[in-house]
């Protein structure tokens, strides 16, 4: 009788052991799904459009062009999180936004690139009511110093030894932070921000609330950034 009455007892005690875990199980697992459930949505394109309308990234698109931008964008961005532009078809091919510029590093390197680039980013200092001038664009025949004088400044577009591995990236760097200069001494919020390298490289123009949301929100290699962020990420 007595070992009966063990047996069951024990009997009884693995039945609640087993209802308790069963109980905690259930209550971890509604949490885990709670927590799923209220996860905060991925950020969509026309969100990513509105957001940026609100931050005045497209003033300086024409109304003609700007539904056409706004859903390449959005559309884009829904398909792969980076950041797009529409350039015109016939030369100089200026962007819908008037933000976003090729920015080959190549190029910038190479005589005549800086010229070439002043004059595709015109618009924008036009925009912004920031002239935009520049003379005395020199090259060295050995290709170790570039210097050029825009609106009446000197700069140092490149300097240093022709064949250095990290001298297109030298010379986009210098380039972004000349024309931040010039942006700052006609006290604009807009900065200009690198992004990508070498043959890929782009700049754009964005004021510190638009570069912080896109810098949020959009692919993390090929989103802008400040320039010694970018350089640390791409010179290593």
């Amino acid at each position: 009788m007595k070992t009966a009455l063990i047996i069951i007892a024990g009997l009884i005690l693995l039945i609640v052991i087993i209802l308790s875990f069963s109980k905690k199980k259930n209550k971890s697992d509604s949490t885990s799904v709670a927590l799923v459930e209220t996860k905060i949505p991925t950020i969509t394109g026309q969100q990513v459009v509105d957001t940026l309308a609100a931050l005045g990234y497209f003033k300086y698109t024409d109304a003609d062009k700007l539904d056409t931008l706004k859903h390449e964008i959005a559309t884009t961005y829904d398909e792969v999180k980076v950041l797009t532009t529409i350039n015109e078809y016939k030369p100089p091919h200026e962007p819908y936004c008037r933000r976003f510029y090729f920015c080959d590093g190549e190029t910038l390197f190479e005589l005549g690139g800086v010229v070439d680039y002043l004059k595709d980013i015109k618009p924008t200092f036009d925009k912004l009511n920031i002239p935009l001038e520049w003379k005395d664009d020199y090259f060295s025949k050995d290709g170790t110093e570039h210097t050029i004088i825009i609106n009446g400044k000197k700069y140092t577009a490149y300097k240093g030894a022709a064949d250095d591995l990290r001298a297109w990236g030298i010379a986009t760097k210098n380039f972004v932070e000349i024309l931040n200069d010039q942006l700052a001494i006609h006290k604009s919020d807009e900065r200009v921000y690198p992004i990508l390298f070498n043959n890929d490289g782009r700049i754009i123009f964005l004021t510190k609330p638009q570069y912080d949301f896109i810098f949020e929100h959009f692919d993390e290699r090929e989103r802008p950034m400040e320039v010694n962020h970018w350089w640390k990420t791409f010179n290593k």
